[in-house]
């Protein structure tokens, strides 16, 4: 259950106002200690219910109110958190924010609250005005219920308050598992779970303190659900109250209001105790209230629950002072780098406005309407909005070149390209890449233009896709609740000096895959950018989908984008690795699997939208030699992908370790997927960096090297499309034995991508057939993407644009012109680079071959055998070092 019920299950539930009706004890209760005995009810009394946010105070307040007692006039509004409403005034809220901030705290601030810090002038100030509000918004109820977690942490005030104005107080104390908070509020708030069970310690240790000696009760949000009629009776016979409405009403309403149809988050006690983020002062007070639920003069347990409170206020003034202040000052860093980055888009286009004075008025009336526009998505909206702006400048000033002079014919196709994308959407950013051929032809004078032959390359540009980003319930059983990989790369932290982690998402931030609207977004600018279509990751594990929602909601939709499939046909595991340890979820290969997965693959190679080639629809199969008899599976396959009518199946396996050529398993053509083969000794640096995490065991590859291995390859005999990576750093998943690609940028990226479509043009006449795979669109946990994040922005995606259009009169001749132009850029972009291994002769790239044949199969032997194949390894590398600075 969500911590309101839905609107649905309150319908026609109202409470019955009580301002006739004084509350007495009911016959035959039992009071909670001796001073709620003899304590004899005032003429109003007020129920306050304590606890930490999220923990169930909402559904325990509405409770009540179904009981009789009076809420607040002015309430605060449902949002997605709380569907049904919070049942808390909204005047008080903002009363008490305001009270905080005075003294430089707020709702969020685990550290304990001392209101003598407000000043006496100050404090006064505040009694008077929660008078005030409980008046006005109480009026004479004579039963009425207060709810505000922020209260947890000030009771005493509200004491002093309520006992001035002779009203008499019973407080209900309601806990939840700090686990099902901790999901809660990283759900709703992005909070860590070291900074959640803080602030749960916060509210709990406080609220109990000071409550003592009074009439009060213990409560837990789960036992609510699971028995209600217990709870509510406890505060019938613990308080001494008697409702208001006719327990004939209330119960019905009450059996209605209590379901745990829609609760989220839950967690037990057990799960708590083994959780090893989760400090010991939190389980202990967890399990001290779970005891007060039963006994709350237990004296070992309050005498435990003052030792947490006293080491905990201890602790707090220390460590907070620390964190609270550094968190505001990089909040003020960050507001003063978005007022530069506004500066810098106010110098931008005054550029363009000097560019082209016939259209200052234009400029300044797009940039006033992108101005107004305040979304979530306002900065990519404005890059946009410019793009469309310079692409109709250029084809202006197209015409304006064509009518002085005839030097200029040469660039008439690539005009045409131009104003089909600018139909579409906008291709080109202003100084994307000064040395294309439309921006060095229309930045000169007519009479100095050159004469360019300007083709779009028709290469298509395949990203493998990744569907992890949602909760599944495999996820949560397996890592905790409300597991994604978010989880996994925010809390990657550097394993040398300068190494660039976590990543940090930007454009689209920490997205869901569940809602719609991503997956429009992420295509729009894939699109945008020259990608042709998804690789989606499929896992099916005999008849078990895995992770299916982004596809399905995918194959719902009417985006306009093709896509494939890619089974992701490896054993799930702890380590990530698809090995046959720690197995999570095992893949069978079961008798009639291999029919069972064809079949259902159909619906999918009958969209419109699906990649095929020459009719044939595109399977890849990422690890084709784990299935026991791949060469009859993939018979099966074809017989029955031509049973429902198709003309065949195009098979196409990943260039995994294990495997060399496609006939080996009567595959089609084989994909290459760096870094697979791409990380052996020949591509280490010749320099590592400065380790700062002593238990780093991990490996460490050269862009750079890499980039030469995938050039120096020779033409297969066999069908095979290229693959390219922008870059490789698994640490987000294996933090201190990762692999760790070093010296990628964009630049880089964008030659390698240039030569790959070179070599793809002379292998694959037809453009039909012509495929790059780039691994990958969103693979944030192994820091292969193309998604714009916090370091590079879009960079990496105007790279992989920055090929699409080429002068055609200014291409190598050959393959060997291409690999020597490309190596002549890797060395001109890092001949004045400074760190360890920068320097890189042409001579060094020339030599770096892929590893031998025998090299990757004696490594997939040893593998097997852990020791051994460190060994072998070692001696490997050893030996080729030698041969490296022979050949230097």
């Amino acid at each position: 259950m969500n911590e309101n019920p839905s609107p649905e299950q309150l319908h026609g539930a109202k409470p019955q106002p009580a301002d006739q009706v004084a509350p007495k004890k009911r016959a035959g209760a039992k009071p909670a200690n001796t001073k709620s005995a003899k304590a004899k009810p005032a003429k109003r009394t007020c129920i306050m219910v304590l606890g930490m946010h999220r923990s169930g105070t909402s559904a325990l307040t509405r409770a009540i109110s179904l009981l009789g007692a009076e809420l607040p006039k002015n309430l605060l509004g449902a949002n997605p958190s709380n569907p049904a409403g919070h049942w808390e005034p909204q005047r008080l809220i903002e009363l008490h924010d305001q009270m905080l901030a005075e003294v430089g705290s707020s709702w969020d601030d685990w550290r304990s609250f001392d209101v003598n810090d407000l000043g006496t002038a100050r404090l006064q100030f505040y009694k008077a005005e929660i008078a005030r509000v409980i008046d006005e918004e109480y009026g004479s109820a004579s039963l009425f219920v207060l709810k505000e977690p922020r209260i947890s942490r000030f009771v005493p005030l509200y004491a002093e308050v309520l006992e001035r104005m002779h009203i008499d107080v019973r407080y209900t104390l309601v806990s939840r598992n700090p686990l099902a908070v901790i999901a809660s509020l990283k759900n709703r708030d992005g909070f860590t779970a070291g900074f959640s069970s803080l602030l749960w310690l916060r509210h709990e240790l406080d609220a109990e303190r000071a409550t003592r000696g009074q009439p009060r009760i213990f409560l837990s949000y789960e036992g609510l659900l699971d028995d209600w009629r217990r709870g509510i009776q406890g505060i019938t016979n613990s308080l001494g109250i008697d409702w208001p409405r006719p327990p004939t009403e209330w119960k019905t309403l009450l059996a209605e209001h209590f379901s745990a149809d829609h609760r989220h988050f839950a967690a037990s006690a057990d799960l708590l105790q083994a959780d090893p983020r989760i400090v010991d002062w939190v389980k202990d007070a967890y399990a001290a209230l779970t005891v007060l639920k039963s006994d709350e003069a237990d004296a070992v347990v309050l005498e435990n629950l003052d030792r947490i409170k006293a080491e905990f206020d201890a602790m707090s003034p220390i460590f907070g002072e620390a964190f609270f202040p550094e968190i505001d000052a990089r909040l003020r860093l960050l507001n003063q780098d978005r007022v530069a980055q506004k500066q810098l888009a106010e110098q931008r286009d005054a550029q363009v406005t000097k560019l082209t004075p016939e259209y200052e008025q234009k400029i300044l009336d797009a940039r006033a309407q992108a101005e107004t526009r305040v979304s979530e998505r306002a900065e990519l909206q404005c890059l946009k909005q410019e793009t469309r702006n310079i692409s109709r400048k250029l084809v202006t000033a197209q015409s304006l070149i064509n009518e002085k002079s005839h030097q200029i014919k040469a660039l008439e196709a690539e005009k045409r390209a131009l104003e089909i994308q600018s139909n579409e959407s906008p291709k080109f950013v202003l100084g994307a890449d000064v040395n294309s051929p439309s921006y060095q032809a229309l930045s000169k004078e007519p009479e100095s233009q050159q004469s360019v032959s300007v083709v779009s390359d028709e290469t298509k540009l395949i990203a493998f896709y990744l569907p992890q980003f949602h909760r599944v319930a495999e996820n949560s059983e397996w890592w905790g609740p409300g597991f994604t990989e978010w989880a996994n790369v925010a809390r990657a932290t550097p394993n040398f000096i300068g190494h660039n982690q976590p990543k940090i998402p930007r454009e689209l931030g920490y997205y869901d895959l569940t809602h719609s609207g991503v997956m429009s977004e992420q295509v729009e600018i894939a699109k945008l950018y020259g990608l042709h279509g998804f690789c989606f990751y499929h896992y099916w594990f005999s008849g078990r989908r895995i992770l299916e929602k982004p596809v399905d909601i995918f194959m719902e939709s009417d985006i306009d984008f093709k896509f494939c499939l890619c089974w992701a046909n490896e054993n799930w595991t702890r380590a990530w690795d698809g090995d046959t340890k720690n197995i999570l979820l095992r893949q069978k290969y079961a008798e009639g699997d291999a029919e069972k997965f064809i079949d259902g693959m159909v619906n999918y190679f009958r969209d419109d939208r699906y990649i095929k080639i020459n009719g044939n629809p595109l399977l890849v199969v990422y690890r084709a030699k784990d299935i026991p008899d791949p060469k009859r599976w993939f018979s099966i396959w074809r017989d029955r992908v031509a049973a429902h009518g198709f003309p065949g199946i195009h098979i196409s396996v990943v260039d995994f370790y294990d495997i060399t050529t496609p006939e080996e398993v009567e595959a089609d053509s084989l994909v290459e997927f760096p870094p697979h083969k791409f990380n052996g000794p020949q591509n280490h640096p010749t320099e590592f960096p400065s380790m700062t995490n002593p238990n780093f065991s991990g490996g460490i590859v050269d862009y750079r090297k890499m980039i030469a291995q995938s050039a120096n390859r020779p033409r297969p005999s066999f069908a095979m499309f290229r693959g390219i990576i922008p870059g490789w750093d698994n640490t987000a998943r294996r933090q201190n034995n990762p692999t760790i690609v070093i010296n990628s940028t964009p630049k880089l990226y964008g030659e390698w991508l240039r030569f790959l479509r070179f070599q793809a043009r002379q292998d694959h006449p037809n453009p039909d057939n012509r495929f790059i795979f780039i691994n990958a669109w969103n693979e944030w946990g192994e820091g292969c993407y193309l998604e714009p994040d916090q370091r590079w922005g879009l960079s990496y995606l105007e790279e992989t644009l920055r090929g699409k259009h080429f002068d055609e009169g200014s291409e190598p001749v050959g393959i060997d012109a291409a690999r020597s132009r490309l190596f002549d850029e890797i060395i001109a972009q890092t001949e004045h680079q400074e760190g360890p291994g920068a320097s890189l002769p042409k001579e060094a790239l020339a030599i770096i071959a892929p590893p031998s044949q025998m090299a990757v199969r004696t490594s997939t032997v040893l593998r097997r055998w852990p020791l051994l194949h460190s060994a072998a390894r070692y001696v490997y590398r050893r030996w080729h070092k030698k041969v490296s600075s022979y050949h230097g």
